[in-house]
């Protein structure tokens, strides 16, 4: 990461941290974060044990990955972040520093989860290399990021990145095949490529940004039937580009 866009990226989200403690302290929010981390866990090998949650923000995702593998790292560029996550983790193994500059020994990691980090760094290509070199030989990335396959949703990410104060101008989300491509540029061979989220997504997704949503009368149980209508969308051949996010998993390419 450039050292003028990394401190962007800190400042940006020192604002940010409260809001995300904000964000999932609703139920119907945690319904879906939860069933988001889901879809992202079952793509972890049974025996991986040392495992690092890149981008752990404040910390609602190693929570869960704390209690599955005991001893998980989170690193975040953002110490305000990092602070936050105590409320979620006590004692958790965290690291303040660089995505792009990865302060661990080859082959530390036998699995490397990334919710929607890839899009806040701009050399991409690093990003995954230091990834594939921080996993052991059959080591697994699992990664989420924000999917651009639907011109219209494109569209209005792009435009909410520019207007929001929330988001960073240059950040950006990837198509499927944009995604695909970055990891075997960047010595992975892929394992899983899918899609994620639509209507679960927009209600749940962001009650920080839009508060009226927690005054809605059973919101949670809204968003499990949500959830149920999702998994079917992205099943679907022709609906599946309705999807928000993009799901892939690789391990390093031989060396």
């Amino acid at each position: 990461m450039s050292a003028s866009n990394a401190l962007e990226q800190i400042e940006l989200h020192k604002a940010l941290a409260p809001r995300y403690a904000y964000r999932y302290s609703f139920e119907f929010s945690r319904l879906f974060q939860e069933d988001w981390h889901a879809e992202m866990l079952r793509l972890l090998p049974e025996r991986s044990e040392r495992v690092l949650d890149l981008g752990c923000g404040t910390g609602f995702f190693l929570a869960e990955l704390e209690a599955l593998r005991p001893g998980a790292v989170g690193l975040d560029i953002s110490h305000a972040m990092l602070r936050v996550s105590e409320q979620y983790v006590p004692g958790a193994r965290l690291v303040t520093a660089d995505a792009e500059r990865l302060p661990f020994i080859d082959r530390s990691f036998d699995a490397i989860f990334c919710k929607g980090s890839l899009h806040h760094t701009r050399d991409h290509v690093r990003f995954l290399s230091n990834c594939a070199r921080a996993l052991r030989p059959e080591g697994v990335l699992i990664m989420s990021e924000p999917c651009n396959d639907n011109f219209l949703i494109r569209w209005a990410r792009a435009a909410m990145y520019r207007i929001s104060p929330h988001f960073h101008p240059d950040d950006r989300g990837f198509t499927k095949d944009e995604l695909v491509g970055l990891m075997e540029r960047s010595g992975f061979e892929l394992v899983y490529a899918g899609r994620y989220g639509f209507l679960g997504y927009v209600f749940a997704g962001f009650p920080d940004h839009i508060g009226i949503l927690r005054w809605v009368p059973g919101n949670a149980w809204i968003v499990r039937k949500m959830l149920a209508i999702d998994r079917w969308i992205c099943s679907t051949r022709f609906l599946r580009i309705l999807s928000f996010q993009v799901v892939v998993s690789g391990k390093p390419r031989a060396r």
